[in-house]
This record gives C-alpha cells, sequence and structure tokens, in this order.
C-alpha cells in the first residue's frame, strides 16, 4: 500500500469497519477501503485507476455518486465537526448504504453464480456481508 499524502480517516459506521482516504491531500476523498481485507469497494469518479494502484478493488468496486462525495469529504474533517454533524453524516451513510445494497447484493450474487456454475474453490467476499444484515 502506498503512503497517502493526505488524510486517512477509519472507524466503524453502520456495522462496516473502513477508512476513507484522501491520496492527494486535496481534501477530496479518493478511495474507501474496508479495514480486515484492505480492499477498495467505494473511489472518486475517474480516478479508479489511482484507487487500484494504492490497493486492490473488491470486485464489485464503484464510484461514489455525488451525495456519497460530499458525505464522505465531511468526515475528513471529524475533528471540526459538532455531534449533530456527526450524527447527520451517520444518517447519510445510512441512506447511502440502503440505497447501494440491492446494487451490491446483485453484484456479488452473480459471482457467487458463476462460481457455482464453474465449481471453482476460492473465498467468496459475500460471507462477510452476513454481518450486514440486521439481526
Amino acid at each position: 500500500m502506498q503512503q497517502a499524502k493526505g488524510a486517512t480517516v477509519c472507524d466503524s459506521y453502520l456495522v462496516l469497519s473502513m477508512c476513507l482516504q484522501d491520496f492527494d491531500g486535496d481534501e477530496t476523498v479518493d478511495l474507501i477501503f474496508f479495514t480486515d481485507t484492505k480492499e477498495v469497494f467505494m473511489y472518486q469518479e475517474g480516478k479508479q485507476t489511482l484507487a487500484g494502484e494504492v490497493m486492490p478493488l473488491h470486485r464489485c468496486a464503484v464510484p461514489l455518486d455525488p451525495e456519497m462525495q460530499t458525505t464522505t469529504n465531511r468526515v475528513l474533517k471529524r475533528e471540526e465537526l459538532s455531534f449533530a454533524e456527526e450524527m447527520s453524516i451517520t444518517k447519510a451513510l445510512i441512506a447511502s448504504y440502503v440505497a447501494a445494497k440491492p446494487a451490491i447484493d446483485a453484484c456479488n450474487a452473480q459471482f457467487e453464480n458463476n462460481a457455482d456454475n464453474t465449481q471453482k474453490s476460492e473465498v467468496d467476499f459475500s460471507q462477510f456481508e452476513e454481518d450486514w444484515e440486521p439481526k
């Protein structure tokens, strides 16, 4: 993993432990990765190549939509945020997660179906998503 010139902020949001990284120091989130797998699952629009050079891309990685980009950029300045602003960010992250989950599930299912059809014995990342579901 290359060293970032900007900031890396790690925390647990919802039930996911993830890090946001401003790779080039422009106060804009360039990528978001899972802390356990060190795989990028979201990246700034137009920076997929940079994200892939920094660390592996998750097979279902997607660009940050404008709303998620704005929300995650605010996280970079969390030391300056009030409790109300932190709660606003958490609410926005939950909404983005709920909106993105069907597409992510469909992507993972496509890989699961292909793995079932070819009888590969590779580790399937979607096994970790069971923890994402509310109990």
